[in-house]
């Protein structure tokens, strides 16, 4: 019989890229929002004039909008392409065999930030899927799946990586129990 994740033959997907996508262009306004929906006040995320004088020299993004700057790859579906969920597409869930067989939340994430996002840039997030275990949970197998994503600017700067760990357990109609 073998384990769950023998039987989904996943581990030959470690190493493997889960696709790039680059975001459009950052827009002033957006960050503006964002930083109010935050409520973080500081002038270097709202104000021209401020910014310059800062050590950043331009408007700048809080930190976490990295993640914010290129969108949800595959998100912006029509209703009828949403799952039962309401969900379009689920980040850190792979795109492999049989992967909703499993039902997904999230187990953990670490992100580290390098640069800030400015107005204008264009980010780019590459993802690659870094390992996949099994282990044994109080209610079953559980399969954690890690993904690493790394966030650049339009010059190849590296502005952050997110390390983001998705926890599987079967559902209960499906073949692996």
């Amino acid at each position: 019989m073998g384990s769950l994740l023998e039987q989904l033959g996943w581990s030959k997907y470690v190493g493997t890229g889960t696709g790039t996508y680059t975001g459009e262009p950052v827009l002033a306004r957006d960050v503006r929002r964002y930083s109010l929906a935050i409520d973080d006040r500081n002038p270097v995320y709202r104000n021209p004039e401020a910014a310059r004088k800062s050590r950043y020299g331009a408007v700048v993004a809080p930190l976490f909008y990295v993640t914010w700057a290129v969108g949800v790859p595959g998100a912006e579906k029509g209703l009828e392409e949403l799952g039962e969920d309401g969900l379009a597409t689920f980040v850190g869930v792979p795109e492999i065999p049989n992967v909703w067989d499993l039902g997904w939340v999230r187990g953990g994430e670490e992100i580290e930030f390098f640069e800030r996002v400015r107005v204008g840039d264009r980010v780019t997030v590459s993802g690659t899927l870094v390992d996949i275990k099994e282990k044994d949970g109080k209610s079953g197998k559980l399969i954690l799946v890690t993904s690493e994503f790394v966030y650049t600017n339009q010059d190849g700067k590296k502005l952050a990586t997110h390390r983001l760990t998705m926890i599987g357990t079967p559902r209960k109609d499906a073949s692996h129990a």
